[in-house]
């Protein structure tokens, strides 16, 4: 029980006693947090940012490789009108400032699992509430492209830093577990900005784009022969050892058929990079979840699970490289 005090304030030892109760009860919830999982999922964490970033990158090229297409066609042909034209560029700009700006979120994002990694080994609540406060701002940057609200408030990650206590190591789980939520929190809504419908809308028109435009621009200049086909028809015999002929390319004009054949190749191969450029799309929207997913079971200090954001990281690198392959 506290004692009596006059001019209704409490005595210095009441007023410890108080303040030592607080502390035990706001800390009380952190003893089971586990500082080697948080190390854990910051290594995992940032291994996920990197390679989305990469994809990104990766897709990014198939962008400009499509514009240019567009160009060309509409170059050449000149059958597409000037505004039916201006506004096939305007939907690639908007693609492009969508994919730059989720770049720079998952950028961020890695710096945010470097400062949650040191956060878990030593006191670094300073630069992990810098890191905080530049992932809400590039994720408020990318609502812009998308035409959302920006939903990260910017004065939520002090908390941080002013965690103060009575055991080391149990402050330590303290700021793990606060700044565990927000990354939790500015991962959840930059889930909710990736899932709007005008960004799926942008990637399907990407992939209609990509499957069309760059087909026929491709076949345009290989029909006034400015391409030589012996790669392809190498990489098509490479399986069994084969190589093209000298005379392979004239061989190849001179045959409706063939050249229809190669035209199928071509068709297959641009079809199934527009296919993984959204499945890469995909597999970031599940590694977000799973990122979610992992952080709350560290809050509750329960045991992760992180062979599954592991195996994210390994698709995202299959997809990157068949793309850079195909």
């Amino acid at each position: 029980m506290f004692k009596s005090v006059s001019a209704g304030k409490l005595s210095n030892e009441t007023f410890k006693n108080g303040v030592s109760l607080v502390l035990v009860l706001f800390l009380t919830g952190c003893s089971s947090i586990s500082l080697d999982a948080a190390k854990s999922l910051s290594v995992t964490g940032k291994n996920v940012a990197t390679q989305t970033q990469e994809n990104i990158f990766v897709s990014d090229n198939e962008y400009l490789r499509a514009r240019d297409s567009e160009a060309l066609m509409h170059g050449v042909s000149g059958t597409v009108g000037l505004e039916s034209y201006n506004n096939i560029l305007a939907l690639f700009s908007n693609i492009h400032q969508e994919l730059l700006t989720r770049t720079v979120v998952f950028e961020k994002l890695s710096d945010v699992y470097d400062s949650f990694g040191d956060l878990a080994g030593l006191e670094a609540s300073k630069e992990t509430q810098a890191a905080l406060g530049n992932l809400g701002g590039a994720i408020n940057e990318y609502a812009k492209a998308v035409n959302s609200k920006p939903p990260i408030s910017s004065d939520t990650t002090a908390v941080i830093s002013e965690i103060g206590g009575l055991i080391a190591e149990e402050i330590q789980k303290a700021k793990i577990k606060e700044a565990s939520k927000q990354i939790r929190s500015n991962l959840e809504e930059f889930l909710q900005l990736l899932e709007t419908p005008l960004v799926r809308e942008q990637m399907n028109g990407f992939k209609q784009f990509l499957a069309s435009d760059r087909k026929t621009a491709i076949i345009t200049l290989w029909n006034a022969g400015l391409y030589d086909p012996t790669p392809l028809l190498n990489d098509i015999g490479a399986d069994v050892g084969l190589t093209a002929q000298k005379d392979a390319s004239k061989l190849l004009a001179s045959s409706p058929v063939l050249t229809g054949a190669m035209g199928e190749i071509i068709d297959k191969r641009l079809t199934h990079k527009s296919e993984l450029i959204e499945r890469s799309y995909d597999v970031s929207l599940s590694s977000i979840r799973n990122l979610i997913a992992e952080h709350k079971k560290l809050e509750e200090g329960q045991e992760l699970d992180l062979a599954r954001l592991r195996e994210i990281v390994s698709r995202l690198k299959g997809i990157a490289a068949l793309l850079a392959k195909s």
